[in-house]
């Protein structure tokens, strides 16, 4: 009996260590991570959410929006972001605000991660058109004045895919691409409330217009682990260069 008991403990012994052992190896596998493939090294705590804010410079949004809704000087032309076009009596102000960016990710695993985004990019314009009186056949217009000032926001929503393609010591270099809507939202002030006819078209003053947003991050560069700084150049709604930050938990 006493020999068996012997055992019996030994046994327990046995199993209480190797459920220690699996237990270890478990968390251990959670929080560290050791990736050397293609120059791919990590060993660090494993950080799956992450929020962040950044400002980009130069935003392509807006440009699919036409006449309609985007303010163009008759006859002018439009010189980069910050513009003042006279000719022919029409002219156009407009500043161009850079892009502010929110965005939520979940990672996968150390390489993948999808996420949600939020951008805000504000122009103020002040505009002065003249279309002037015309005819054609039987059909003729009056001369059409339109002189407006105020903003135009420009509300993006997306969803996002990131791919994490080098990672060493605090420092990872990633691409992401962006897709998703814009609203946009006019001040009333800037065209009147009625609908504006001249001979070859017309202006409507519609304050809401959703059109389709993207952008593309060519190179992203992250430095740090739980609070991290970032910069990203790209091409879309969130501007073709952003600095920013980021907070990983």
């Amino acid at each position: 009996m006493i020999k068996y008991n012997k055992k019996v403990v030994t046994m327990k012994k046995l199993t209480s260590i190797i459920a220690l052992a699996v237990i270890s190896l478990s968390l251990q596998a959670q929080i560290e991570q050791t990736h050397t493939e293609n120059g791919f090294e990590e060993k660090r705590t494993f950080r799956k959410h992450e929020i962040g804010f950044s400002i980009g410079v130069f935003p392509l949004i807006g440009g699919s929006t036409g006449n309609t809704f985007d303010p163009k000087p008759v006859g002018g032309r439009k010189r980069g972001h910050v513009y003042d076009v006279r000719e022919g009596g029409n002219f156009e102000k407009m500043y161009h605000f850079g892009s502010y960016n929110l965005n939520y990710n979940y990672h996968f695993n150390s390489r993948h991660s999808l996420g949600v985004a939020f951008s805000w990019v504000g122009k103020h314009v002040d505009i002065n058109w003249v279309y002037p009186a015309s005819c054609l056949l039987w059909t003729c217009k009056p001369t059409v004045v339109v002189a407006g000032s105020g903003w135009v926001h420009y509300f993006t929503y997306q969803v996002n895919y990131r791919f994490t393609y080098y990672r060493k010591d605090n420092v990872s270099l990633f691409l992401g691409v962006y897709t998703g809507t814009t609203k946009h939202l006019r001040d009333k002030e800037i065209l009147p409330e009625q609908k504006i006819s001249f001979l070859l078209g017309s202006i409507s003053n519609d304050r809401w217009l959703s059109v389709p947003a993207g952008h593309i991050t060519v190179l992203g560069v992250e430095v740090g682990e739980k609070n991290v700084f970032n910069m990203e150049l790209g091409a879309g709604s969130r501007g073709i260069l952003q600095l920013g930050f980021k907070h990983k938990f």
